[in-house]
């Protein structure tokens, strides 16, 4: 009993300490101001939740709503105490205690649990592509990151995945059950209907995110080379920021001259909702996405996506129309490479995709509601 605590322990001390070692959140833009849920907001969400011995009554399941699209926006820390409010409010195994990551927020509960001396409920959300083999090889803390995730994953009462793909690769690399996975995409904030998309897109190529040797940025140099010994008449767009900046920007400058380069640098959702007019195609080149928020913000605005392969761009694939999603391959030739360029610029992306996605986006939260609900009624 006292080796097992004292693994528990250690296990837990690792995973913070990994933590610290965590780069910043690889957001697209400056995060939406934070979400703080007041004590009096608690109370009032915490007293219209009444449960009986043998049913979740309608109240109960209407606030597991509530703290779904309250979890589409605040963040990881802000969310646990949250969680951690909310299911000291019943007799656990009726709660769910819902996590975000396999790490230090995982085993935060496991500590709950054995010092409480009480079963509660364990939803680990999985949003990072972790069980992709690409994703270990990326640096040392992935694979220290991943040992741990194969202890605390199976252990889980249920696992959420963004996608179908990053599923499949769950239950290969983790021996998770199929039936413990939930596949619950993040939700995005995005304008309430379709946007208008324009026929003609300038001859630039646009790149979105942090600026981090971890999200394929020297690739993008090298696919920028290539492209312009063929022709050097498209610009480039780059939206982000990162502690690669100077020296990628540099490198960039090298390859291109500077009046072909655009940096547009951190923006807000808004700005970058205008940007997109700047693009013609969206180039995705990280070695792991599990979801991709970027790409499919790319197709709602009409603009092509060039992207490696990866969970979150098979799964996008299901979804579009046929050339809007295009694998960018290096190891083509030059010419192969010029050539899906110049027919990406060509293609009209359908608003089929805008309009299918919007519907979608909106039931995540009460999806994610009902995975809660779904979980302790397995658990009664």
């Amino acid at each position: 009993m006292i080796r097992s605590w004292l693994l528990g322990m250690v296990l837990s001390f690792l995973g913070m300490a990994v933590w610290a070692l965590e780069v910043p959140p690889t957001s697209t833009f400056t995060p939406a101001p934070r979400l703080i849920m007041g004590d009096q907001h608690l109370l009032d969400i915490q007293s219209r939740l009444v449960t009986t011995p043998d049913t979740l009554c309608d109240d109960f399941k209407e606030s597991l709503y509530n703290l779904a699209n309250f979890s589409t926006q605040v963040d990881i820390l802000n969310y646990d105490q949250i969680t951690t409010k909310f299911i000291s409010v019943f007799p656990p195994p009726r709660t769910p205690d819902h996590y975000g990551d396999p790490w230090e927020s995982y085993w935060s509960a496991y500590f709950l649990n054995k010092f409480l001396n009480k079963k509660i409920l364990i939803q680990i959300q999985a949003h990072g592509d972790i069980a992709d083999p690409k994703w270990r090889r990326i640096n040392f803390r992935n694979k220290i990151r991943y040992l741990l995730a194969k202890l605390s994953l199976p252990k889980a009462s249920s696992v959420r995945a963004v996608t179908k793909y990053q599923a499949e690769n769950l239950v290969k690399a983790f021996g998770i059950k199929r039936e413990k996975i939930v596949v619950i995409p993040v939700p995005i904030n995005i304008l309430g209907k379709a946007t208008a998309l324009k026929s003609v897109r300038p001859k630039t190529i646009g790149l979105i995110g942090r600026i981090h040797k971890d999200r394929g940025i020297w690739e993008f140099l090298q696919l920028i080379r290539i492209l312009n010994s063929s022709s050097k008449d498209f610009k480039v767009v780059v939206i982000g920021d990162g502690p690669s900046k100077d020296r990628f920007l540099l490198k960039l400058e090298s390859i291109i001259s500077k009046n072909r380069i655009t940096y547009l640098g951190q923006l807000t959702e808004s700005e970058l909702r205008n940007a997109w007019k700047k693009i013609g195609v969206l180039v995705s080149i990280a070695p792991v996405e599990s979801y991709g928020r970027v790409t499919r913000e790319s197709l709602i605005a009409g603009v092509p996506v060039w992207a490696t392969t990866s969970a979150g761009v098979k799964d996008l694939m299901d979804y579009c129309k046929k050339g809007e999603v295009k694998i960018l391959d290096l190891s083509k030739s030059d010419a192969s490479i010029d050539k899906d360029f110049k027919l990406l610029l060509k293609t009209k992306v359908s608003s089929d995709f805008s309009k299918k996605f919007i519907k979608e986006n909106n039931s995540y939260a009460a999806k994610l509601a009902n995975s809660w609900i779904n979980i302790i009624s397995r658990s009664k």
